[in-house]
């Protein structure tokens, strides 16, 4: 009995052993067969290169991939414990073989923003265009690719800043009409769900509350502090370059961006849409169009402590062009303290703002030069702090403004000051000239006039007197050039005989003196 049952034993052993032998050699068949297929058709409709370790079948006729992984050009952008195909071979006659799922089980998705633009560019593109690629003599075909609680995050490279989606489950749909795309997940620990469908363009429905502002706004590479909530149930169709329309609300909570933001909603009606945004102090509402990827602005209205403006315009993700109005703009800066307002065009590409042009055309202004401004060093150095003797402020702390009127144009680099006039009690001080910011160049002329005693001069002295006072100080005005680096500018007097071209006009407008007068004063002098 003890030899039978030994003998029963063996043939047991050798018939498992058989039976591994013969499995280990079908698993390596397998994986030098199937497993080239597998990869190639998850490789063409992924657009990247997949890898995994290995691969069976299990006893429902499942493929499995073990620890598999997806790679772009940017670097690995996913990996998962495991991948399970179910597959239809039943035209496999016709060389055709049907992926009818494939599930990714506790993915790791890696979503990075570069100078390039996405990692995962190669993969939408790939499932919004799918196809049946044949590779060596079989074609293959996907129904459904899914990403099951797993976890996905976002990095951007300018920003350096990095967000995760929490139990994500995203699931790709390539067996209808075009491709439906639905995720679902927690984002930043609040719920958040889209549900997207390819098909000559996008249409995307998203529905959350509690988003981080930060974050969302870095995925569109917007850079800066921005911080509070974001909120939406919306609905977007296009193609994110022409043809966009958006429908329904997004909505703000204590949301912020570059010191400016506040709670409120933004409503979208297709083309049109509707903002109302309120914080504390401030206040902003706009209306206006999206169109063929540009934000047309009809009226913008913006109050805060430190300004107001009422303003116009286009804008796209690229470049703007706007036009408006701007009062009680404060300035608290080392150089200058005051307000100022006027009108405002300007046009230029947001990633060359330093190449930008604008007009600013100054119609009221107050406050005062600190002693670190340039021109209250230049007016130093014109000495007019003497020039009437005793009877002049001597300006130890800072330069007063009572008034600043004129016309500052930028064209690319270059700054013109065109007929811009400071005025206080004392006196009267115009500014004419360049400044190249590329350069760090100046080449300006500063006139200066005092101006404390010149109505009670004119009441007593005729128009042709204008000319002395005193012990021969001149009530003309004086002007200085000034030219070279920002840094170290030279300053010279400049005689009456080189005031000529756009200066003659500053004599007479500005200054209000003929310039005939003015000349033939110089030369008595």
């Amino acid at each position: 009995m003890k030899i039978i049952f030994k003998r029963l034993l063996d043939f047991m052993v050798t018939l498992i052993g058989a039976a591994v032998l013969f499995l280990s050699l079908a698993m390596v068949l397998l994986n030098l067969t199937l497993k080239p297929y597998v990869l190639r058709a998850l490789s063409a409709y992924l657009g990247s290169v997949v890898k995994t370790a290995f691969i069976y079948i299990t006893p429902a006729g499942r493929i499995v991939c073990i620890a598999p992984s997806a790679s772009s050009e940017s670097g690995e952008f996913l990996s998962a414990d495991k991948a399970v195909i179910k597959c239809d071979v039943s035209r496999i006659r016709d060389k055709r073989i049907f992926f009818s799922e494939i599930i990714f089980n506790d993915p790791d998705i890696r979503i990075a923003r570069g100078k390039k633009g996405f990692n995962i560019s190669a993969l939408i593109k790939s499932v919004t265009a799918p196809h049946a690629p044949a590779k060596d003599r079989y074609k293959f075909s996907v129904g459904h690719i899914g990403f099951n609680y797993g976890k996905a995050s976002f990095f951007d490279e300018d920003s350096g800043r990095m967000f995760r989606f929490s139990n994500a489950s995203i699931v790709i749909n390539l067996s209808g009409e075009g491709t439906a795309i639905t995720l679902i997940s927690g984002f930043g620990a609040h719920p958040f769900t889209a549900h997207a469908r390819y098909l000559n363009g996008w249409k995307i429905a998203a529905k959350n509350s509690e988003l981080p502002a930060g974050d969302v706004l870095s995925i569109f590479g917007v850079k800066g502090e921005a911080g509070g909530y974001f909120g939406s149930d919306i609905v977007y169709e296009g193609n994110f370059a022409d043809r966009n329309s958006l429908r329904g609300n997004l909505f703000l909570r204590d949301a912020f961006y570059g010191g400016f933001g506040g709670t409120g909603q933004i409503y979208f009606d297709g083309n049109r849409f509707f903002a109302e945004i309120k914080g504390q102090n401030t206040r902003f509402s706009a209306a206006g169009s999206l169109d063929g990827g540009a934000l047309t602005l009809e009226n913008m209205f913006v109050e805060h402590p430190a300004v107001s403006v009422e303003a116009s315009g286009r804008l796209t993700l690229r470049d703007f062009r706007m036009k408006g109005q701007v009062a009680g703009f404060r300035i608290n800066e080392k150089l200058f303290k005051g307000v100022l307002a006027g009108n405002v065009e300007c046009d230029g590409e947001f990633s060359r703002l330093k190449s930008c042009n604008a007009r600013v055309l100054l119609t009221e202004g107050s406050g005062e030069f600190s002693k670190l401004s340039m021109l209250y060093n230049i007016l130093q150095t014109m000495d007019v702090f003497k020039y009437l003797t005793g009877r002049f402020p001597s300006y130890s702390g800072s330069f007063p403004v009572k008034s600043v009127r004129g016309e500052i144009v930028k064209k690319g680099p270059v700054i013109h000051a065109n007929d811009v006039l400071i005025e206080n009690e004392h006196s009267r001080t115009s500014v004419y000239g360049d400044v190249d910011i590329d350069k760090n160049t100046i080449d300006i002329v500063v006139g200066f006039q005092a101006q404390k005693f010149v109505n009670d001069v004119i009441s007593k002295i005729p128009l042709v007197g204008y000319v002395l006072l005193g012990e021969k100080k001149s009530l003309l005005p004086v002007f200085v050039k000034v030219k070279g680096p920002l840094s170290s500018p030279r300053t010279s007097a400049m005689p009456a005989k080189t005031i000529t071209g756009p200066l003659t006009g500053i004599v007479e407008r500005i200054f209000k003196i003929p310039f005939r007068v003015f000349v033939e004063s110089k030369k008595d002098n």
